[in-house]
């Protein structure tokens, strides 16, 4: 996702709410889930998927059965093609050690990486579950300054539908929220909520250092920054679809890349409660891997 001085506007595309008022009387499901933000470095897979390891135990101490990470979690995102140096392909033995991640701690975990397929390169996102079962979902919308970046393919349009415990939920890989009427057909697809994996950011331009804060122009940029993350328009979305929003992004900042991640998360129910939430940082000093974790329901009557 490219930055955008605004982060509002990139969490209503990336927070968009799907909610309804559960019907007097039903008992709802619940589904805990976690959304993990550990520092990316970008290029680096080793690091992190280490740094990923303890977030997963976290979530699944703290009973999370499902764990989003964020749009090319495992290789990193950046407009310079560092990441995409990193591509991995999906028989690569790293995406085998976050499957036996998700079977030691008995869940599901949801992860972003550039793909090599052949001669291709694709901004992939995966789930995997304990059973060992896959679901790879490639992103479709690919912006323009990504393509100068690096040579990223476009995916098909259709969505891969998967389930964890009984939910049904379908993926979308940052600006996939711009596709027209995707959120309408997910609903109608009966989906109990909408997963959002993003990597918005940008140069090193994008962050404050703390001791710039204490110069009030600098203060008053800051605060008109992080004023808010969520919209209006998402939650009246979410009313209108009855469907539940997770989305996460990356987090983090390599002084050799000079690529800088905000994060900025969160677990919206489709009843308009946002049952998680981690603010975007977007002061260097105070970036650190976190953690939050929030309930989705289901109405009983739901198919």
């Amino acid at each position: 996702m490219i930055y955008h001085p605004s982060y509002r506007s990139v969490l209503t595309a990336a927070l968009i709410v799907l909610t309804t008022l559960t019907c007097a009387g039903e008992q709802p499901r619940e589904l805990r889930i976690a959304v993990a933000q550990p520092l990316v470095h970008v290029g680096d897979v080793p690091q992190n998927l280490k740094n990923m390891e303890p977030l997963v135990a976290e979530a699944a101490r703290r009973g999370a059965r499902l764990v989003v990470f964020s749009e090319c979690g495992l290789t990193g995102y950046d407009l310079k093609g560092l990441g995409a140096k990193a591509a991995l392909t999906l028989a690569a033995p790293e995406l085998d050690e976050v499957g036996a991640l998700a079977k030691k701690h008995s869940m599901t975990i949801i992860t972003g990486l550039y793909e090599r397929l052949g001669d291709k390169l694709y901004n992939t996102a995966i789930v995997l579950d304990s059973d060992g079962q896959r679901v790879v979902q490639r992103k479709h919308r690919i912006l323009g300054l990504e393509r100068k970046a690096c040579p990223v393919t476009p995916s098909e349009r259709a969505r891969t539908l998967f389930e964890v415990d009984g939910f049904r939920f379908g993926l979308l890989i940052c600006s996939d929220a711009g596709i027209p009427g995707i959120y309408d057909e997910l609903a109608a697809a009966k989906c109990d909520g909408v997963i959002l994996v993003v990597a918005g950011g940008g140069d090193a331009r994008a962050g404050w250092h703390q001791d710039a804060l204490a110069m009030k122009p600098v203060r008053k940029k800051f605060n008109k920054q992080t004023a808010s993350a969520l919209s209006a328009e998402a939650i009246d979305l979410s009313v209108r679809l009855n469907l539940a929003q997770i989305a996460c992004n990356q987090s983090g900042y390599d002084a050799a890349t000079g690529y800088f991640h905000c994060g900025g998360s969160s677990i919206i129910n489709r009843t308009g409660e946002a049952t998680a939430v981690i603010a975007p940082r977007f002061v260097f000093e105070q970036l650190r891997p976190d953690l939050a974790v929030g309930l989705i329901t289901r109405s009983t009557s739901q198919p």
